[in-house]
């Protein structure tokens, strides 16, 4: 995740938030999603998480009370794109014997 959309996003709200690190993820997801690589798109996935997370919470005075709870119940509302292999072990197999 580049940190300049980070940087640019925090006065948007929630849900334009969510659709450009959405469309940053899908790429990522799209480029790097092959067999073997499913642990670093998780780690990606948290790494965001987090970093999305503090800067909600370094939005307002309000928002340094943003707990682990509360941001669940607004990731449930407005979801992150959650890690997604594009090239799974089967297909990978099949493009290895041509």
């Amino acid at each position: 995740m580049r940190q300049e959309l980070m940087q640019r996003i925090p006065h948007q709200t929630i849900s334009e938030q969510v659709g450009e690190i959405n469309a940053v993820l899908r790429g990522h997801y799209a480029y790097y999603g092959v067999a073997g690589n499913l642990r670093s798109l998780v780690k990606l996935y948290r790494v965001v998480e987090r970093y999305w997370r503090m800067m909600l919470c370094s939005r307002s005075w309000a928002g340094r009370r943003l707990t682990w709870d509360a941001f669940h119940q607004i990731k449930e509302r407005t979801p992150l794109l959650k890690p997604k292999l594009r090239l799974p072990y089967g297909k990978l197999q099949a493009l290895a014997a041509l």
